[in-house]
């Protein structure tokens, strides 16, 4: 067995054995960092003291070491320097020691495990250091040594790095010997602020820290020195109060791992529970595979968009913020006043790396665009096809294969096809542009009737056909048999799992007696006379008129479009889950599993198995939660939140003071028309049938699985939702007007309350 490997010898199988400053030091090596050549004695070479044949190999290492050089000797333990905790200054390091030294260095490190520091820091962290490995590294003599932290370790705030040093040793730094210079970067247009003696080297550094901060995905603390005008780093690790999950047990929160904005709107209307480890999983392999890790981000298996991220983005690649936040609040509605969007460092070169991927999967020449539309045309029959072909996989190397080969392409394909044809540009200012030639009462008319029939409204127009007849069952399936209430949660069955289905929900749509077809066509022939109005009014504007409709048209068709084939790369990985469960033996124990993990049982790794007990736990906890506030600014803990009494459910920030919620309800215009009836209060699709013909739906939010209830309502109000949200698209599309985003709707109304909905006005009142 071999004890000793040089940094870039460090494979994935040997690095766990490293301990984490020999592990990350060998990631270091690998991305082209100036780290000072090195060593790492795994921690399999230490049973008290140093075994036998691990010294053997030791002394003939030092043998080959030049005397040129002296060298730091330092503890590598196998939790430090790691997700949980550091360890920082809890075990021994012997720096400047001679080659014929090394050996007792190595011992006196070792031995370190041992002692009382070290154990009084275990027992305070609640972790423990898991065994000793020990670096072996050329030691560079600094004139400066110091750290960095890539975000601001209390706020999460990355815009400015902060750092300080020391003349000499950096241990003088970490033990407090020495008074440090403390200095900043500004991380999203590079300047220096702190003492002139280090300004030289200030960029060198601040390049590395991006260098790294970028490659690990996530705020680190970073140890450096200056030795010979050049400048080396030591060490990275993750800031430990920045953390934003434990893996093994899914406690996870976003919220906690840097200064972000979060926002229900839209992922708030797809996720409307939370959602499992493995539909988790999926979710950040799919915001990994666009280059915005954490886009989707979740707390306590609530979803959420990292508005952060998206900004961040936009700002990286040239647009100007004012643009950006504009962008922004079309999406997310305003924002709490005093409340802006932080923005971070992004990773651009990551997300154009990425982008070219999506298209260009494989390194595969550009496919013309006739093959493009032809998958993009076929992509639900290919599904059906590769669902058919996982449900005869009769084990589980057949099943890895299929996935490895057949599904991860029809991935590949899809959502380069899907980003391919996505263009919702002209949602953003349509309407605005409307207004400003003929007001808003007009725009409101000419924005709603003329999308055509979008695919969130088929279950509902198409179950009309099946009852005429005009449709079958079965194609009324093949349409529409994935769309659902939890259509992205990969643990719940989709409809057309159901033999009962659609049958199960035509008796229901029967005693509803709306005629759909007639609400939609008077809908249609209100647009066209506002056309008319338009046209007559202003013919000069008539051809701009044309186009601005036109392309407004196009992007809804396209994003419902793209939604509703999103969901079937659900169903594929659904029904591959399902198969994996079924031949392992442990059922829907597989969806506590996350996807990778999936792929290692599958090749007969059965290591994650043992996390399922904890995960359910704290899933089912998850589940017991209550819907957490729409918006989230910065740091947010579920159980402080819960035992405020004045608690606020649209919005959360540690920043500003929580007065309790306010009795006025005010949202976005989702859909224009006022309306005054009676308010039924409805919290899950699964009551939804409770609400009566020409009641007023009040809901936290709405999404395709809500649309068969929409004609029985006199207007629609939600918490969470925004002018291109779901229900505020469907609903000017029926005629049903709605205010959407209200954020204390479900709090401040009660079944049986009278108000009067403004839908153009964005307000309810309280009669």
């Amino acid at each position: 067995m071999r004890y000793i490997f040089s940094f870039k010898d460090i494979s994935e199988d040997v690095s766990p054995l490293c301990g984490g400053k020999g592990a990350s030091l060998a990631r270091l090596t690998e991305m082209g960092l100036p780290v000072p050549e090195g060593y790492a004695v795994i921690a399999s070479a230490f049973e008290g003291e140093i075994i036998p044949a691990a010294m053997g190999e030791l002394e003939t290492l030092i043998s080959k070491l030049s005397d040129k050089f002296t060298y730091a000797v330092r503890s590598s333990a196998l939790c430090e320097d790691g997700d949980n905790a550091s360890f920082a200054g809890a075990f021994e390091t012997v720096t400047d020691v001679k080659r014929q030294d090394i050996i007792s260095a190595v011992k006196q490190v070792a031995a370190s495990a041992d002692s009382v520091r070290v154990k009084r820091y275990a027992e305070s962290s609640g972790t423990e250091s898991g065994g000793i490995a020990v670096v072996i590294q050329r030691f560079v003599r600094p004139e400066f040594a110091g750290v960095v932290f890539t975000a601001d370790p209390i706020s999460g705030s990355a815009a400015v790095m902060t750092g300080n040093y020391v003349r000499g040793e950096g241990e003088a730094l970490v033990s407090g010997e020495k008074n440090a210079e403390e200095f900043s970067f500004n991380a999203m247009k590079f300047s220096y602020k702190g003492n002139a003696e280090f300004e030289r080297y200030a960029k060198g550094l601040f390049k590395y820290c991006e260098r790294i901060r970028n490659g690990y995905g996530r705020p680190m603390d970073i140890e450096w020195a200056v030795s010979g005008g050049r400048v080396y780093i030591l060490q990275a690790r993750p800031i430990t109060s920045l953390k934003r999950m434990y893996r093994d047990s899914f406690k996870v929160n976003g919220s906690l791992s840097g200064e972000y904005l979060l926002s229900k709107t839209n992922v708030g209307e797809i996720f409307m529970r939370p959602v499992s480890p493995v539909t988790f999983s999926v979710l950040e392999i799919i915001c990994d595979a666009l280059g915005m890790p954490c886009f989707i981000d979740n707390v306590c298996g609530q979803p959420y968009a990292n508005l952060s991220v998206i900004c961040s983005l936009m700002v990286a690649l040239g647009v100007p913020e004012k643009t950006v936040f504009r962008k922004i609040r079309e999406i997310a509605g305003e924002l709490p006043e005093g409340v802006s969007v932080p923005v971070f460092p992004f990773d651009k070169k990551n997300f154009r790396k990425k982008m070219r991927s999506l298209f260009l999967p494989g390194g595969k020449k550009r496919s013309g665009s006739r093959d493009k539309r032809e998958f993009k045309e076929r992509m639900i029959e290919i599904s059906d096809e590769l669902i058919n072909e996982i449900h005869r996989i009769p084990d589980n190397k057949a099943l890895f294969d299929l996935w490895e080969t057949k599904g991860t392409e029809f991935l590949s394909d899809a959502l380069g096809a899907i980003m391919k044809g996505v263009n919702v540009f002209p949602l953003f200012g349509t309407k605005k542009k409307l207004s400003d030639i003929c007001g808003e009462e007009m725009a409101n008319e000419l924005c709603s009737g003329g999308a055509g029939t979008l695919d969130s409204m088929k279950p509902l127009l198409l179950l009309e056909d099946v009852i005429s007849g005009d449709m079958s069952r079965e194609e009324y399936v093949r349409l529409c048999g994935h769309r659902h209430v939890n259509e992205m949660e990969l643990s719940a069955p989709y409809p057309y799992e159901d033999k009962n289905f659609p049958d199960n929900i035509i008796e229901e749509h029967k005693k509803a007696g709306v005629d759909i077809h007639k609400m939609r066509a008077e809908q249609e022939s209100r647009y066209n006379e506002a056309v008319r109005k338009f046209k007559e009014q202003y013919p000069r504007k008539a051809n701009k008129l044309d186009r601005l409709l036109r392309s407004f048209k196009e992007a809804n068709r396209s994003r419902e479009e793209v939604r509703s084939k999103g969901v079937k790369l659900f169903c594929i990985m659904r029904e591959f889950l399902l198969r994996a469960g079924e031949l392992n033996g442990i059922g829907e124990d597989i969806f506590m599993l996350y996807f990778p993990e999936v792929m290692g049982l599958l090749k007969g790794d059965k290591k994650a198995l043992a996390h399922i007990p904890e995960r359910r736990e704290n899933y089912e906890k998850y589940l017991s939660y209550p819907a957490f506030p729409n918006l989230i600014y910065g740091r947010f803990e579920p159980e402080k939140w819960l035992a405020d009494e004045k608690r606020r459910h649209d919005f959360y920030s540690e920043k500003i003071d929580g007065s309790s919620l306010s009795a006025d309800i005010k949202g976005f215009p989702g859909a224009a028309g006022v309306v005054t009836g009676r308010v039924r209060v409805i919290f899950s699709s699964d009551c939804a049938e409770e609400l009566l013909p020409g009641e007023i739906l009040v809901a936290p939010a709405t999404n395709i699985g809500w649309t068969v209830v929409f004609p029985r309502a006199a207007a629609i109000i939600t918490d969470i939702g925004a002018p291109l949200s779901h229900a505020a698209i469907v609903a000017r599309e029926f005629g049903i007007p709605a205010v959407v985003g209200c954020g204390n709707a479900t709090t401040v109304l009660k079944t049986g309350d009278m108000v009067t909905v403004d839908g153009a006005g964005g307000t309810v009142t309280k009669i």
